[in-house]
């Protein structure tokens, strides 16, 4: 249900037969969709080569193209079911080859219509400019003895002012921002300078005859007729989408099959009479592999024994030999964290697959930081949003991160309500005794203005009722009796665990649990820190170098974590007023804490020095490498404090623009002011969400990437890619040809 630990286990994948099957043998492979080629780089041999394209191969692509270009145009309808491939194949030979020239007519004279409407709205453009200066435009060119200038003049200036610069006689006009000037050719030059001189810029006049704006007036009309002509042929477009749509998708995909199956005879080994195939395969579909080809292939020879290529230490696979593909698991409910899987890398063949363990990690650690009940409810209907936009394309992808921002959208909800927040307010009520206050979280008191105490159950200062009523989510409306009997409580439930670990709910995490937080979150680090090395130790056994390469390589990290831990906390505890017993154990701990990650620096020292590093530089090194886990650890405080500064950004919004929007709705207040300020406040909360949507990811994607999988994963590993592509709406038939 949730899902496999390690990848699909693969075989070896061996074919060969005459020469005249491969193209049947092709079309197979392709619908079952079981083999991954491993092309041939034909240096194997002398006289092998590589294969050719299915002779129809041409023909394959150019209908898909044909059919790639008209998606693009057509809004298709997702088909509801699947149909065989003797019924779209007989669609594409048939119906749709009228069709799709019908439809390809209608697209292009879109695109002819489009382009002619752009070239007539650069000409209305063009001619607005001229409609002013009142010079018919075929006056502006033809003359044999003079030379016209249209144009602006930059500075201060005129066409007059040009010519008696110049010294010269000529016509000049001026209108709509543009200038005329006509002189004699012999003119030409001097009146040029004059009008550099004012910084002119010449104009190209529209090409035509007339007044402009009678030339304006009929473009004007021919573009009204060109748009009208385009909204007919777009309207027939969509006539035709809703009524071929689904065919043409179901084609599509079916010519999308039929070319990998055209041009994958390339890949392979052939000689003049005979081919060869090589490649992978999963290694439970053995028998319906070999029956699928039964009678076409001459040989088979199909391989369950492969291990990692790299260390080759069980089974019987040649270094030479290409690496497995590696192909997911059946991960169920953790199906959605492959996509942080495959954004680091495929793991090693073999390998434990971290996907199944991420489902609880990345969640947690999201939610731990962002952590409130509205910024949860936000992320849902974001995740609803995405999966409402890609469900009916059949993007998988998309469907998976819909589900994965469900995940953490969930856990957001879950962690506010364990911490009591909604919108960045603390909804639960404090208890206050006519005493010393409970509170240590800066909450003012609930007195009147008198100073007088109110004993009884009151909501944190600013807290707003529509906010405050969610308490009724929880036991007792969020008044907890046992509050009320052991004066000084401020949950429901609460323990303390060895190691300084407390646990509580509600969980306060920005007022009294603060610091029980910041502890939770370094030990989470170490725990998650753990696994990684104890994951990377089973691999080291199972396919690595053995129970040596888990010792010195895995264990000795366990032992720096584990007794660096243990040292550090006896050593930071101790001194505390702690009783004799406590003091004792606290000393053994740290003496064998030490001790502990003294073995593990000796077996990290060990380690360097069969990696053919120096021994005094190992002995430097060691140490050093050693010390670094304390940061590494460390870095998931960043739980807390990335959690923290979201609720403080709320927070701040809440206490500054809140009270405005309560004092300006009030009687007497300003409605502008609190329109303003709800304005804000809402910019505040979304910025708020927005920001914790961002950054929560980034921080707990690079735990896990940086932090965590460094520890044990190597992300070299080739996806299972077989041959033939996806099938979503046309059935496979795995007939011959």
């Amino acid at each position: 249900m949730v899902g496999e630990l390690t990848n699909r286990p693969m075989a070896r994948f061996n074919a060969a037969g005459l020469r005249k099957n491969l193209d049947s043998v092709m079309h197979i492979l392709c619908s079952l969709k079981a083999v991954d080629i491993i092309d041939f780089d034909g240096e194997e041999g002398n006289h092998l080569n590589l294969g050719s394209p299915r002779a129809d191969h041409d023909a394959v692509a150019k209908n898909l193209s044909t059919y790639r270009s008209i998606s693009k145009w057509v809004d298709s309808v997702r088909p509801e079911g699947t149909h065989s491939e003797k019924t779209v194949r007989g669609w594409i030979d048939g119906e749709l080859q009228n069709e799709i020239k019908s439809i390809s007519e209608i697209i292009t004279g879109i695109e002819d219509k489009r382009s002619d409407a752009k070239v007539t709205e650069e000409r209305i453009s063009a001619l607005g400019v001229f409609v002013d200066l009142g010079v018919d435009l075929d006056l502006f060119d033809g003359y044999r003895t003079a030379t016209v200038f249209v144009g602006r003049i930059g500075d201060k200036g005129s066409g007059k002012e040009a010519l008696q610069s110049a010294g010269v006689d000529g016509f000049t006009t001026s209108g709509g921002g543009l200038t005329l000037v006509v002189v004699a050719n012999d003119d030409a030059t001097a009146v040029n300078n004059a009008l550099e001189s004012m910084r002119f810029s010449a104009v190209q006049p529209p090409i035509g005859t007339g007044a402009p704006k009678e030339a304006m007036s009929e473009a004007n009309s021919r573009l009204k007729e060109l748009n009208s002509e385009i909204e007919n042929l777009e309207s027939s477009l969509d006539s035709w989408s809703s009524k071929h749509g689904e065919k043409l998708v179901c084609g599509l995909e079916l010519l999308e099959r039929d070319f990998i199956e055209a041009t994958s005879p390339a890949r392979v080994a052939v000689s003049q009479h005979a081919f060869m195939i090589d490649g992978w395969i999963v290694a439970d579909r053995e028998g319906e592999v070999r029956k699928a080809l039964n009678g076409l292939c001459s040989h088979i020879e199909i391989d369950t024994d492969v291990a990692p290529k790299h260390h080759g230490v069980h089974g019987h696979g040649h270094h030479n030999d290409p690496s497995p593909p590696v192909a997911f698991g059946d991960h169920g409910l953790s199906r959605p964290m492959e996509l942080l899987t495959d954004a680091v890398g495929r793991s090693d063949y073999g390998k434990i697959d971290p996907t199944v363990f991420m489902l609880v990690t990345y969640p947690l650690f999201f939610g731990l930081m962002l952590g409130d009940m509205l910024y949860g409810l936000m992320t849902l209907g974001l995740a609803g949003l995405i999966y409402s936009r890609v469900k009916d394309s059949g993007n998988d992808l998309g469907i998976l991160a819909a589900k994965l921002v469900a995940y953490i959208g969930l856990s957001t909800v879950l962690f506010g309500y364990i911490y009591g927040e909604f919108a960045g307010f603390e909804i639960l009520p404090h208890y206050e005794s006519c005493g010393a206050y409970a509170g240590t979280s800066g909450h003012a008191l609930a007195e009147g203005a008198s100073g007088e105490c109110h004993k009884g159950w009151h909501p944190y200062d600013g807290v707003p009722a529509w906010a405050s009523s969610f308490s009724a989510l929880y036991p007792y409306g969020g008044e907890f009796p046992n509050v009320v009997e052991h004066y000084g409580e401020h949950s429901l439930w609460e323990t303390q665990l060895p190691m300084g670990v407390v646990l509580a709910f509600p969980f306060h995490r920005v007022s009294y649990n603060l610091t029980d937080l910041i502890i939770l979150t370094i030990y989470l680090g170490i725990v998650h820190l753990m696994v990684a090395f104890i994951l990377g130790a089973i691999d080291e056994i199972r396919h690595g170098h053995g129970w040596s390469g888990a010792l010195y390589g895995k264990v000795s990290w366990m032992l720096v974590l584990g007794g660096g831990f243990f040292f550090s906390y006896a050593y930071l505890i101790s001194g505390g007023g702690a009783s004799p017993e406590y003091a004792a154990l606290l000393s053994n701990l740290k003496l064998w804490g030490s001790i502990a990650a003294a073995i593990g620096v000796v077996l990290l020292i060990v380690h360097l020095v069969h990696e053919k590093v120096p021994l005094w530089v190992a002995c430097i090194l060691a140490p050093i490498e050693a010390i670094g886990m304390l940061p590494t650890t460390l870095s998931y405080v960043r739980l807390f404090a990335v959690g923290i500064v979201g609720v403080k950004i709320a927070e701040a919004g809440n206490s500054l623009l809140y009270p405005m929007i309560v004092e300006g709705f009030s009687t007497g207040g300003s409605i502008l002011v609190a329109v303003l300020a709800l304005i804000g406040w809402f910019c505040v909360q979304i910025f708020a969400w927005v920001l914790g949507v961002f950054s929560p990811n980034i921080h707990a994607a690079r735990l896990h990437f940086v932090e965590w999988m460094r520890q044990f994963y190597t992300a070299s590993g080739k996806a299972f890619e077989p041959i033939g592509g996806r099938s979503r709406f046309v059935e496979v038939d795995q007939g011959q040809q």
